[in-house]
């Protein structure tokens, strides 16, 4: 009876999920035919690897390849770091009780508010509160410190990437926050206040027994956050500088490129943040399995 349930939740979710696949599916192999310089269009019908050798010979590629992994690693794990510490401490006010009812549903609607806003939107918020001529940097001048315009013209549209790092940031910490707190209200913390009783302290005993039970939780969420970054572009498009651009970018460019038979770089390129973006997947994957869940949870 149990599994005649099982398969009917799978066949219920099943068309929606093979409209899905075969339209991510599609297009993925769409893309690594022409990456492969099968494009008949243009008259190309011959498969090649020459494309991926030219862009792995750029100078630019690998610039733009590095700043994208710079701008996606610290800006996740400020973000996983964050939203762990913001979970724990909104879940020690809700089991000390000293958060009303009224108060938590307003911090649970701020939280799941921001989750909702499309990134388009934080780049306004972005542009309006941390430019060189924005609210922030008129207030600081305002108080009297005269290179406050100076400080915020290095935040946005700078090559050291701060803007879009806290842009991501920004977006990323609520759905963190969401998840690991969800997790954290069914952990029980019977083992954390023995660990308390016992004479460790509280950040000695989050750390040693709360944190690892954590763990795959907090993996699973790096790892959507990272590899979502390391793909998208709008921040980086909007809030991000001439030199360097991250690789979405710099594949988007090429992409409008008018001379149609350079299409194969831009697919190529794409095909690298797919790989990439896979790879990660399966790394963090195998260390939540391997290192968290056991050895004999893989076997």
């Amino acid at each position: 009876m149990a599994n005649k349930k099982k398969y009917k939740v799978y066949l219920e979710i099943f068309p929606v999920m093979f409209i899905l696949l075969f339209v991510l599916l599609v297009g993925i192999f769409g893309a690594l035919i022409q990456s492969l310089g099968y494009f008949p269009i243009m008259g190309m019908n011959d498969i090649t690897f020459k494309y991926y050798i030219d862009i792995f010979q750029q100078e630019s590629f690998i610039e733009s390849l590095l700043y994208t992994l710079y701008i996606t690693t610290v800006s996740s794990t400020i973000s996983v770091i964050l939203g762990v510490l913001l979970a724990r401490m909104i879940l020690h006010l809700e089991r000390k009780k000293l958060q009303k009812l009224g108060s938590k549903v307003s911090i649970d609607i701020i939280y799941k508010l921001v989750i909702m806003l499309p990134h388009i939107i934080v780049a306004l918020f972005a542009i309006t509160f941390l430019s060189d001529s924005g609210i922030i940097s008129r207030v600081l001048y305002g108080l009297g410190i005269d290179n406050a315009q100076d400080i915020f013209s290095n935040v946005l549209f700078s090559s050291n990437g701060v803007g879009i790092i806290i842009s991501y940031i920004w977006k990323e910490v609520p759905y963190i926050l969401l998840t690991c707190l969800a997790v954290m209200r069914r952990i029980s913390l019977k083992h954390e206040m023995i660990a308390i009783n016992l004479g460790a302290s509280k950040l000695y005993a989050f750390m040693k027994v709360t944190l690892p039970m954590l763990l795959p939780t907090i993996l699973s969420t790096f790892t959507i956050v990272f590899s979502f970054s390391f793909g998208a572009y709008e921040l980086p498009m909007l809030l991000g500088s001439t030199l360097p651009k991250t690789l979405p970018i710099k594949a988007f460019i090429e992409y409008q490129n008018p001379i149609m038979s350079n299409r194969p770089y831009a697919m190529a390129m794409n095909m690298v943040i797919v790989a990439f973006c896979v790879f990660f997947v399966i790394f963090f994957n195998y260390i939540i399995k391997r290192l968290i869940l056991g050895k004999n949870y893989v076997e």
